[in-house]
């Protein structure tokens, strides 16, 4: 039986990330995500979009701007070291696909777009 919907969505949910791993398999990090409106979803992607310009025209890539984005989204995560952002800028150096992985598995969740067996 379906479940009810609630008028106000629970502030968090927790889904599993598979973030790629280089000469391994993927791995699995579960993520606490941040329930968000669309429209605030609007405001931080395009923050992030004028951030990662402004970099590509100064010709000078940092993490910077992907963390402070995943730092509005995630609220924690499933590993011993501490959910901070020099914790995810370490992530993020580690493991080149992360972003990526993380983002969209955000995207997908917040807009139902589930993938079947």
């Amino acid at each position: 039986m379906a479940k009810k919907v609630c008028f106000n969505p629970n502030p968090t949910f927790s889904i599993p990330v598979m973030i790629p791993r280089a000469g391994d398999d993927d791995g699995e990090l579960i993520i606490t995500f941040k329930n968000k409106q669309r429209a605030e979803l609007e405001s931080l992607e395009k923050a992030l979009s004028e951030k990662l310009a402004v970099q590509r025209e100064e010709n000078k890539f940092t993490n910077e701007p992907t963390a402070d984005y995943l730092m509005e989204i995630c609220q924690g995560w499933e590993l011993p070291e501490e959910f901070n952002r020099d914790n995810v800028i370490t992530l993020l150096e580690n493991y080149a696909r992360a972003f990526d992985s993380i983002s969209s598995a955000y995207t997908r969740e917040m807009m139902a777009i589930r993938e079947k067996n």
